[in-house]
């Protein structure tokens, strides 16, 4: 199928299903004591929402928002840079701070698992995944997230009505990261995925768990916004691996074996840049050496500055450093984001 054929028929596809969005809009929108929930349900839902706080800088947000998934303090959000650049600072909904451990990650299903640095005897509300469903589409459903860094402190997070668009795979891009979960997804007819969305909880109005709110990302075709949730029976056998403390990629997922890289010679040859050994698997992409004069020096890197990200690319391994560098012609320029001494900071850099 050649490629103007290829894009009619993306047009074709997106709008039907913007045509399909549009009918369950309005057949739900009819009755809307179907978005009443009680007091209770939306309390109770509340309590299991934590704010995440990171670092940030430029055009990354420094906060994000995580779900409870178990009663000691296990969290559950999207692997987003907050993760990959650490510091993270957690507040229950009761306006407690803790610091956050990194228990495991899924690139694969763009999650991570954390554990809030509680105390012997703390305990968490939390959502009861065996409960979680799968909907029809046209099913009221509420958002809970820390949207817009409203909520510091003990303050409710925001909440979001609206219904199942629809469930669907999802082509769907931020910047050159492509969305890596195959499984279907939830669109939600709701502006649900907003700046510090990613990573709160999706009910139906009896507070049933249904998803994990996602990422802001465009779809591949139309270049159009979306507001998704990963469904949370998707999620489930995920997130259970990593509480029994397994890994579950077997093999980074975030490098393609197919895909062009540079060599840790080409690195130092072209850029002046020595990298940390990558002797592990998801080694991160920390700077060991930076040669006087050379490219990498003259931009402003320094070594120990870890490589977050590559234009809007997040970086999560050496390997993924290389494979990102490699995909640019001589010439052109690349912005880098570096986190620097828990600082996140703009570098721009000349491809040799």
């Amino acid at each position: 199928m050649n490629t103007c054929v290829t894009h009619a028929f993306e047009r074709v596809r997106w709008t039907s299903l913007i045509l399909t969005l549009l009918f369950v809009s309005d057949k739900c929108s009819a009755s809307q004591s179907d978005f009443r929930a009680t007091a209770e349900v939306l309390k109770s839902q509340q309590q299991t929402i934590v704010k995440l706080f990171g670092a940030g800088g430029g055009s990354l947000d420094s906060y994000g928002t995580g779900t409870l998934v178990s009663g000691d303090g296990h969290v559950v959000t999207v692997w987003n840079h907050l993760i990959s650049t650490g510091y993270l600072t957690a507040v229950t909904a009761d306006g407690r701070k803790f610091t956050v451990d990194v228990v495991g990650t899924s690139t694969e299903y763009d999650l991570a698992l954390l554990k809030l640095s509680s105390e012997p005897g703390d305990s968490f509300s939390y959502i009861d995944l065996s409960k979680a469903r799968n909907p029809e589409p046209g099913t009221p459903v509420l958002a809970f997230s820390n949207m817009f860094h409203v909520a510091t402190g003990n303050e409710p997070v925001s909440l979001v009505h609206g219904v199942i668009a629809a469930k669907i795979p999802l082509e769907a891009t931020q910047g050159r990261w492509k969305f890596p979960l195959k499984s279907p997804v939830w669109l939600v007819d709701a502006i649900t995925n907003n700046s510090g969305a990613a990573g709160g909880l999706l009910t139906d109005t009896e507070g049933t768990p249904i998803g994990l709110i996602g990422r802001e990302i465009r779809h591949s075709a139309s270049r159009t916004w979306v507001n998704y949730a990963v469904p949370l029976t998707t999620l489930k056998p995920v997130i259970e691996t990593l509480l029994s403390g397994k890994k579950v990629d077997s093999r980074p997922k975030d490098a393609d074996a197919n895909a062009p890289m540079l060599s840790d010679q080409q690195l130092t040859a072209r850029f002046g840049l020595t990298m940390l050994p990558n002797v592990v698997e998801r080694t991160p992409a920390w700077i060991d050496t930076v040669a006087k004069d050379s490219i990498a020096a003259k931009c402003g890197l320094q070594r120990g500055d870890l490589i977050v990200l590559v234009n809007d690319a997040v970086i999560t391994s050496v390997t993924d450093f290389q494979q990102q560098l490699a995909a640019f012609r001589s010439g052109e320029k690349v912005a880098l984001t570096i986190n620097r001494e828990q600082q996140l900071l703009p570098v721009d850099l000349q491809i040799p």
